[in-house]
């Protein structure tokens, strides 16, 4: 809720020194450096702790409560507020959570297109639609610290980095995802040059119509003594003009991300230490680590990078539950997340796959319930990875029957002598049979495949495409029964040697 606050004598001043560490910002306010806005990173579980902790100093320090708003809609509205209440008040702290509003550099794309949209331009006095995009233009070179009216307008605008003239999020909609050529950067360039030359004639200044906009204008100019804006944001992107200029002035904190890598989860041990701050109870490493294992989903599915904050909020949860169970005395052991949290982590369909192949049906069917169970749309879950596995299956067949054809004998299981004696082989076209369907197909997925054929008999091998079919349709609206069709097709490519 929005809070009035008491008489205050601190000034606005910009805090230096090293900011690696919530003490070190906390200090200077204390001393009465404040700034007019802080941004902590990272996620939530760790970054919003940290920026309650400086919006809490803020407030003491000036004499008022903390006004916490969760993702608003739009970042303006906050900032009107900040600078309106100056009138009637001495001072107001806002946090503000999740407002993504640096979460994606294209924010300048965009306004460049707006810009773009009224070019070319007319000889005569500037149209509304005109001035309304040299205004745009305006505020993108602000928003990167180039002064509009210092040097040629085709050197300002060139000023710009690279990739704000490739096309912002509509742009990119209407041109399926393609940037703008380099032919079209260089005739864009060029009419915004007469753009920003026809506003300096009309002595524009630009209006802050955006939150990017409006939001640079707060980290230029400030705000009234006794006024402070914290953002929270999971998401900030590395190159956005902002950013940089949040990290220049010193009020930046990176709380970090959980990640998934290939030794494990990093930034865990960040998310457990401030969940044990939190409770009072520790979490033994294994037990963590199962935690992770069951909770935590990465953002794009693939096996590495970033982690979904669902799911990061998920372990929070857990871990808070599981504290409650083990009492301020105990600490959390395996035996207890393995009993009281459900299974609902990262499945690796790949892992599914190499598990089939290599005739391990039980793993593969154990990992597909898994995966099943932990997804938000189980029926479309599970018809994505039968597309991967029919796909496999397709391989099964053609690698049968590329071997059958050039005589490439079962069962080599050395990957050098594979990739270089056999895989050429396998993959070559070859006179009257059309294009081969294993031509461009990775050697190391290609040696997978051909293990996995090497090891099922002739017969199965050779209906495969009708059996793949079938438990298509069954799969597909044939079935009453989609789990067993799945479960008998995997069984049978994961069943016996030959």
């Amino acid at each position: 809720m929005s809070a009035r606050c008491g008489l205050s004598t601190t000034t606005a001043l910009a805090p230096d020194g090293d900011t690696s560490v919530p003490e070190a910002i906390l200090e200077k306010i204390a001393q009465g450096r404040l700034d007019s806005l802080y941004l902590v990173s990272g996620d939530r579980v760790v970054a919003e702790p940290i920026a309650q902790r400086i919006a809490t100093a803020l407030a003491e320090r000036i004499g008022c409560e903390v006004d916490t708003q969760r993702r608003p809609a739009s970042l303006g509205p906050v900032l009107a507020d900040l600078r309106t209440l100056s009138l009637f008040g001495s001072g107001k702290v806002v946090l503000v959570v999740e407002s993504r509003i640096l979460a994606d550099s294209r924010g300048v794309a965009d306004l460049i297109d707006d810009a773009a949209e009224a070019l070319p331009i007319g000889r005569d006095e500037l149209a509304m639609n005109e001035r309304r995009a040299a205004s745009r233009l305006l505020q993108a070179l602000r928003l990167f610290q180039v002064d509009p009216y210092q040097g040629p307008p085709e050197d300002v605008v060139a000023q710009l980095p690279a990739w704000a003239y490739q096309g912002g999020a509509v742009y990119r909609r209407r041109s399926r995802n393609r940037p703008r050529g380099k032919r079209q950067v260089e005739d864009l360039k060029s009419g915004l040059g007469e753009l920003l030359a026809a506003a300096r004639a009309a002595e524009l200044v630009g209006w802050a119509e955006t939150d990017l906009a409006e939001l640079s204008e707060l980290i230029t100019g400030g705000l009234p003594p006794g006024h402070a804006l914290v953002l929270v944001e999971r998401s900030v992107a590395a190159d956005h003009p902002l950013v940089a200029a949040v990290k220049e002035s010193g009020a930046w904190l990176e709380a970090g991300q959980v990640e998934a890598t290939r030794r494990g989860w990093d930034g865990l041990g960040a998310v457990a230490a401030e969940l044990e701050r939190e409770t009072g109870v520790a979490m033994q490493a294994d037990a963590l680590q199962e935690l992770a294992r069951r909770t935590l989903r990465q953002e794009d599915g693939r096996g590495g990078g970033g982690v979904r904050a669902d799911s990061t909020e998920r372990l929070a949860a857990e871990y808070r539950k599981l504290a409650h169970l083990a009492g301020a005395a105990g600490s959390i052991d395996r035996k207890l997340v393995e009993t009281a949290v459900d299974d609902r982590g990262e499945e690796d369909v790949w892992k599914i796959l190499d598990d089939i192949g290599a005739g391990r049906a039980a793993a593969a069917l154990h990992r597909i319930d898994r995966l099943l169970a932990a997804a938000d749309d189980p029926i479309g879950a599970r018809l994505s990875f039968f597309g991967l596995l029919a796909e496999f299956a397709r391989q099964l067949t053609a690698v049968a029957g590329m071997a059958r054809v050039v005589g490439v004998a079962r069962g080599e299981r050395s990957y050098s002598r594979f990739k270089s004696e056999l895989a050429p082989r396998l993959q070559e076209d070859r006179p009257g049979l059309g294009k081969n369907p294993l031509s461009g197909l990775h050697p190391f997925r290609l040696h997978r495949a051909y293990l996995a054929a090497s090891r099922l008999p002739a017969e199965l091998l050779a209906r495969l495409p009708a059996r793949t079919l079938e438990a298509e349709v069954a799969l597909k609206g044939g079935s009453r029964r989609p789990r067993a069709v799945l479960a008998a097709l995997v069984s049978e490519l994961a069943g016996p040697a030959s």
